[in-house]
């Protein structure tokens, strides 16, 4: 069958209708020849493989196809339709269907039409359709402002977020240059850089001012250009930047107040910056290169450089805050100490060494002095103790030897029955005598134990807890490990006043009805602990702490290097432990 072609309705001859016949079979598109009547009664390959029985023409879009068909009545006259075939199994395929009426019947046809199937086609317009309704909507949604510009920087559109910074409607601000939202002072010279961060100053509807910044994206199209802005608010911004910097003038001004100087060390960068006032504290001349530590530590006493530079390490590594004195040379050979204190910072793409470092050389002098006359103190305490011990051990001999001497031999003469007194007289004074030889005794014994002497710590406190407990009424508990050799004289003498001074406290105020003592020893170290049941301390901490009796406590166990420790709660008693070294 030979057919004529659409694009030339008039084509006719045996050799047109040759070329037409090898044109269609060889499409890729369907092509079907229609009678006068309309019938189909010819289809090329690809016609015949879209005609298989079970496709159809959907029948929403059939009226529309036969009217479209019936509508070709001259010769010239075209269509061009769009529809829908359909299979039994669910199948859906798009024809887009171009038709013509011929000028003359060739061989019975007189009408041509080309099918197309384009499926493919619609479901990727339809798909990027999609995407840019989707794109659309992400756009008007976005937090940040936007705006598209032409190249004449006329707005194009913009989303919601843009009208809420800029307090207008989009019909007040599409179709009008940008120029018009920006300050005054910037929108003569407006341009813009492809890029982030270009700062800019727009202009709020009411009038107020808002710096922002914008990230600015080009897209050429068929020729033309067009910008894409996204605003960013730069009000919270420049609000931390304003307070920054005031805060960098303050602590500035706080340093130089105290004397105080900073430095920051870029660790990653290896990037040293030291402020005026920190040169001035280490000595370092305003011009001379500090760049990194290695030109630092030149000032830092050789001595002290390797305790600094770990101390520096250490805190890059830990991130822990660090407190360290050392001292540096400066000008003429002088030596100066300096305190400083320092944190690294793990910011996420650069961690910082920061320091402040001031002049301690008067408070390191100062302390020496102190340290100086603290030791001076303490010997001379240990000095008086000295001698407030031997001055107790000439009274003890004093009272035995003398006193109590010349009272037993009163007693005596006062027994002899040649003294002629009257009897009851006699019983009197004998029982007063007799009193007054044993509290000399006694307080001979508290001035200097023999016992503590002859043998050692534990016994005298057994003997004097015994004695104490009798007099007192007092139950007694007392405790000590076996086997606990002798110390020095003056652990054994410090331990002994000092359990010798809290007994005496609970005998006075403690109104308690048990006494507990005990002396052990652990960690190196001897423990001595007096504790009561009774009323325990007073309420009032400084009423204890004018207590002579706790602070002569004190002052013995410091001495040797121990200390003293006191618990007590109200009604419960109170306890008292005393801890020295016996390496001491």
């Amino acid at each position: 069958m030979n057919l004529p072609l659409i694009a030339d309705p008039g084509a006719t001859g045996p050799a047109g209708a040759a070329v037409l016949q090898m044109l269609a079979e060889t499409s890729p598109l369907g092509v079907i020849g229609f009678d006068a009547g309309l019938a189909v009664v010819y289809r090329n390959p690809v016609a015949a493989r879209w005609a298989e029985p079970d496709w159809q023409v959907h029948a929403d879009d059939r009226p529309g196809l036969i009217a479209a068909r019936q509508s070709l009545t001259t010769a010239g006259d075209r269509y061009e339709q769009i529809y829908r075939w359909v299979s039994a199994a669910g199948g859906l395929r798009w024809i887009k269907e171009t038709a013509q009426r011929l000028a003359e019947t060739v061989e019975g046809i007189c009408v041509i039409a080309h099918q197309a199937d384009i499926t493919d086609a619609l479901d990727q317009a339809t798909g990027q359709s999609q995407r840019l309704l989707r794109q659309e909507g992400l756009v008007r949604c976005a937090a940040d402002p936007i705006l598209t510009l032409d190249a004449d920087l006329q707005v194009l559109s913009c989303n919601h977020a843009a009208e809420r910074l800029l307090g207008a409607p989009a019909t007040d601000i599409e179709g009008r240059p940008l120029g018009r939202w920006l300050c005054t002072a910037e929108a003569p010279a407006l341009s813009l850089t492809v890029g982030t961060g270009q700062a800019m100053t727009l202009r709020h509807a009411h009038g107020a001012t808002i710096p922002v910044t914008a990230s600015i994206s080009l897209l050429q199209l068929r020729g033309d250009s067009f910008y894409t802005v996204i605003v960013r608010d730069a009000r919270e911004q420049v609000r931390l930047q304003q307070q920054l910097a005031a805060a960098q003038v303050q602590q500035r001004l706080v340093l130089q107040a105290a004397g105080m100087g900073s430095w920051q060390r870029d660790v990653d960068a290896r990037r040293l910056r030291v402020s005026a006032e920190a040169r001035a504290v280490l000595g370092c001349a305003a011009q001379e290169l500090l760049e990194d530590f290695e030109h630092l530590i030149l000032h830092i006493h050789p001595a002290d450089r390797d305790a600094v530079s770990a101390q520096w390490q250490q805190a890059i590594d830990q991130g822990l805050p660090y407190e360290q004195a050392y001292r540096v040379i400066v000008a003429e050979g002088e030596t100066r100490w300096i305190g400083e204190r320092g944190l690294c910072l793990a910011a996420p793409q650069q961690r910082r060494l920061l320091a402040v470092v001031m002049d301690v050389t008067e408070q390191r002098q100062r302390e020496a002095e102190l340290a100086a006359m603290a030791e001076r103190l303490r010997a001379l305490g240990a000095q008086l103790v000295q001698v407030q011990e031997h001055e107790r051990r000439h009274l003890a001999r004093e009272l035995h030897d003398e006193i109590g001497q010349q009272l037993t031999a009163a007693l005596i003469e006062l027994r002899d029955p040649a003294l002629r007194l009257p009897q009851a007289l006699r019983t009197r004074w004998t029982e007063q005598f007799g009193g007054l030889i044993e509290q000399v005794r006694t307080l001979s014994l508290d001035l200097s134990p023999a016992m503590l002497v002859d043998l050692g710590l534990v016994p005298a406190l057994r003997g004097y807890a015994q004695r104490q407990a009798t007099l007192g009424g007092l139950s007694l508990s007392f405790t000590a490990d076996e086997g606990l050799g002798r110390c020095t004289p003056e652990i054994e003498n410090a331990l002994f006043r000092i359990a010798q001074e809290a007994t005496t406290n609970v005998l006075r105020h403690a109104s308690a009805t048990r006494l507990t003592v005990s002396l052990t020893q652990a960690a190196g170290a001897l423990h001595l602990v007096i504790a009561d049941d009774g009323v325990g301390l007073p309420a009032d901490p400084a009423e204890t702490a004018r207590h002579f009796g706790m602070m002569g406590m004190r002052e013995r166990a410091a001495l040797l290097g121990g200390t003293l420790r006191l618990a007590s709660r109200a009604g419960r008693g109170l306890s008292i432990e005393a801890r020295i070294p016996v390496g001491h």
